[in-house]
């Protein structure tokens, strides 16, 4: 199961950025319109104002597996990392392109294209790494501070351009002069002491988790050598200038480090075979490149296997990836990739109580696990089984609860009940989530407007949620 958003107002237009921030209801004072003191709390709450809106704003992937391939192996390297003052969350961008991007309060993303053209496990957590060293050494945060003390900055001018330069140089760099002037490029092309600083403690934290530190040399000699062959620079090197003393520089740093050998995880090579199957090709050509790459010489491995038989399923080929994936479940029968699609193929041949069936063993032995939850919870609903999804779903958001598919789909059931009260309001939740405001406020009005006048404790509860939200969002907007 997997799903891409694209909603909301557009970053480019920071106009409209109030109108899709988040803050916690116990949002701290923050110093009226500077921020010239970033404490680590007021740094934490930023961050996940930035990313509210960039979830509403972004291509962000809402993949289930993939969320928690980055997030087990960011955590990874956080647990190796010095001056971490607060929870990491990794992220998902539906790019192409190679690039990572960090912001306030430990909220980490990469473009699907990086995992793409990585060459081991190694090289990818090199970039997770860089990263992660960026927030604990409060890169960002420094200049937002620095910034404060030349001119006042707005939460909307100063976060919009840094969230916008991080994932697009070009707009981003235009949208800051018009509102900070030639000086704020520094917000997003870090000096170069920050990224040496980042390549230093980022390698360290890397070989400190069990990682090769030479996959970073090698990841930007890669990086240079693809960069000759292109019209355009790379987006990695927009927001990451590599210059060829860094690329010396690194080099002989890893070189303090004994070389090892690390084998890819097999959490890394499914991951890698999903992206590719997914995001990075096109879809007619996926089943094609995987033929091809299971005919290679040493090609014929599991995560070629796995990602033709993704490539059968999203082409609606669903006898040949059931084939596939019935093959790779006799070899691991608890593989959660595996599961996800196979759970997929039976839906699409119409077996959703075959679906359920498997899925309620799984959900008994790893009841907290949200793959198996959110295929679960889609099964019981493609199988009539409403009542039971929104059991599973509301579960599983007492501890995560800011899982966007569970938002989803637990309205989708409520919809097929014709309980549009609460359908609503899980419209309201789903908005909310991401960051907008206005529909999550509408919303939660059209759900008091399907109750009756008879359920008082309903309409007071709703109202009451209502205000909250507003309050919420009126004070966000004075920022």
């Amino acid at each position: 199961m997997r799903k891409h958003l694209v909603t909301g107002c557009l970053l480019v237009l920071l106009g409209c950025i109030h109108i899709s921030a988040y803050a916690s209801p116990n949002l701290p004072d923050l110093g009226g319109s500077g921020f010239s003191t970033l404490t680590p709390e007021k740094e934490k709450i930023l961050g996940d104002v930035l990313m509210r809106q960039a979830k509403g704003s972004l291509p962000m992937v809402f993949d289930p597996l993939l969320d928690e391939y980055i997030n087990a192996l960011g955590n990874r390297l956080v647990a190796n990392a010095n001056d971490v003052r607060f929870p990491f969350r990794f992220y998902w961008i539906d790019d192409r392109n190679i690039n990572a991007f960090a912001t306030l309060g430990g909220h980490v993303a990469s473009h699907t294209g990086t995992l793409a053209i990585s060459e081991s496990e190694s090289e990818f957590a090199s970039v997770m790494a860089h990263e992660i060293a960026h927030v604990t050494q409060r890169h960002i945060a420094r200049f937002v501070e620095a910034q404060s003390q030349r001119a006042p900055l707005t939460l909307a001018g100063l976060l919009g351009a840094i969230v916008l330069a991080t994932v697009n140089p070009e707009a981003g760099m235009a949208a800051m002069m018009a509102t900070q002037g030639a000086q704020a490029q520094a917000s997003i092309n870090f000096t170069r002491s920050n990224e040496q600083e980042a390549d230093r403690i980022g390698m360290q934290i890397l070989a400190d988790a069990g990682f090769d530190p030479h996959a970073v040399p090698d990841f930007f000699r890669r990086l240079s050598e693809r960069s000759r062959f292109m019209n355009q620079q790379l987006a990695f090197l927009q927001t990451h200038p590599l210059s060829q003393a860094r690329v010396t520089d690194t080099r002989l740093r890893a070189e303090r480090f004994p070389k090892r050998y690390v084998p890819d995880s097999q959490d890394y090579t499914l991951a890698k075979a999903r992206v590719l199957a997914r995001y990075q090709h096109k879809n007619e050509d996926v089943v094609t490149i995987f033929t091809q790459r299971l005919q290679q010489p040493g090609g014929n491995t599991r995560a070629n296997q796995y990602g033709l038989a993704i490539a059968y399923l999203d082409a609606k080929r669903y006898a040949e990836a059931e084939k596939l994936i019935v093959e790779l479940l006799e070899k691991d029968e608890y593989n959660l990739y595996y599961l996800d699609v196979y759970t997929d193929v039976l839906l699409g041949l119409n077996r959703a109580n075959e679906a359920l069936e498997m899925l309620e063993h799984h959900y008994r032995i790893r009841p907290n696990n949200q793959v198996v939850t959110l295929n679960y919870a889609n099964a019981a609903i493609k199988a009539g089984g409403n009542r039971l999804a929104i059991h599973l779903l509301k579960n599983m958001l007492f501890y995560k609860e800011d899982n966007i598919l569970a938002y989803d789909l637990i309205a989708k059931a409520y919809q097929n009940l014709e309980d549009y009260a609460r359908f609503y309001e899980a419209r309201a939740d789903f908005h909310y989530q991401l960051a907008n405001y206005p529909r999550a406020i509408d919303d939660l009005q059209e759900a008091l407007n399907h109750l009756s006048s008879s359920d008082k404790l309903e309409n007071r509860r709703l109202e009451s949620k209502r205000r909250q939200m507003q309050a919420e969002f009126d004070r966000l907007r004075r920022m």
